[in-house]
């Protein structure tokens, strides 16, 4: 389950990015305080590489960067949540729906390379958990780290 691996201390109720740049930046410092054997460039070269290959927005307000890394020993998840919304360069968005454009929730993972079946495992328990309504605006409204663990937990267990 995604809240297996989530923790409070992996969790940025405000996040302060305005753009995806800043955004990984943001989230891969939270993780390397965290998990000191954790590699800044190491993430930061995993996650935008996989980004290269296709935008990571999964939907209406919701990304889910991810990359593999030799730094990794075990799947490595945290969320962020921006009331303000962060750009994340979505192509063909006309400036007239760019608000509707912004990402405000960020499920950020990191897998260890050649263990394909957790990726898979991990990234499809979050895609059953980001499609349950009520869950989005839930999130939003979290006022605390613990919170938001909480939500995510409860939407996991709920039919």
């Amino acid at each position: 389950m995604l809240s297996d691996f989530l923790k409070p201390e992996t969790v940025i109720v405000n996040l302060e990015s305005t753009d995806k740049d800043s955004l990984f930046a943001e989230m891969t410092e939270l993780l390397v305080r965290q998990n000191p054997s954790l590699k800044r460039d190491d993430i930061l070269a995993s996650v935008h590489k996989r980004e290269e290959q296709m935008n990571t927005c999964v939907m209406k307000g919701v990304a889910v960067p991810h990359g593999n890394c030799t730094s990794v020993q075990s799947p490595v998840v945290a969320i962020g949540i921006s009331k303000t919304g962060v750009d994340y360069d979505i192509t063909g968005v006309s400036s007239s729906d760019y608000a509707e454009s912004l990402v405000h929730v960020v499920v950020f993972m990191l897998f260890e390379q050649g263990k394909a079946e957790h990726h898979l495992r991990i990234f499809a328990d979050c895609a059953r958990v980001l499609q349950k309504p009520g869950i989005y605006k839930a999130l939003l409204g979290a006022k605390t780290a613990q919170e938001v663990c909480n939500i995510v937990k409860e939407y996991e267990t709920s039919c």
